[in-house]
């Protein structure tokens, strides 16, 4: 009896870890859709920052979801690529894959991050501090997600 429980539990917890990865990959990337104006009205009220300001990052942020458009694409159809490997594995093709959407994740990465720095460096030095804060505590709210408190 031991050992069918054991069976059943391990088939359970490797069926619960296959649902949890396909609903990761369903997900947008990034994990969510990101609204721009959500965003700018957010920065705006919490950084008090200026028309120019503003007009200097709705640019930035502007810019970034051009080059971002392309890569976002691609990766969509990679990851339905992905999914189909469920239906018949093929070890190779997954590789390759698994490589471009790590060279795609890649230049996002660095796009995400060349951006930020930009928007950064528009601000004050309060403003900077400010957002610093709100980075902090975005932080702090993830990790306490990850932990599952």
């Amino acid at each position: 009896m031991n050992r069918k429980f054991g069976k059943w539990l391990l088939g359970a917890s490797l069926g619960t870890a296959l649902l949890a990865s396909t609903l990761g990959w369903a997900q947008p990337p990034g994990g969510m859709d990101h609204d721009p104006q959500r965003m700018m009205a957010h920065l705006t009220s919490k950084l008090d920052l200026s028309e120019e300001q503003q007009t200097q990052v709705k640019q930035l942020m502007g810019e970034s979801r051009k080059a971002l458009a392309t890569d976002s694409k691609r990766m969509q159809a990679l990851r339905e690529e992905m999914k189909a490997q469920a239906a018949s594995f093929n070890a190779g093709s997954a590789q390759k894959i698994a490589d471009e959407i790590g060279e795609i994740t890649g230049r996002m990465v660095f796009q995400a991050t060349k951006t930020h720095a930009e928007i950064y460096q528009l601000l004050n030095d309060q403003q900077r501090q400010e957002l610093d804060g709100l980075m902090a505590k975005r932080e702090e709210r993830r990790d306490k997600r990850r932990q599952g408190e």
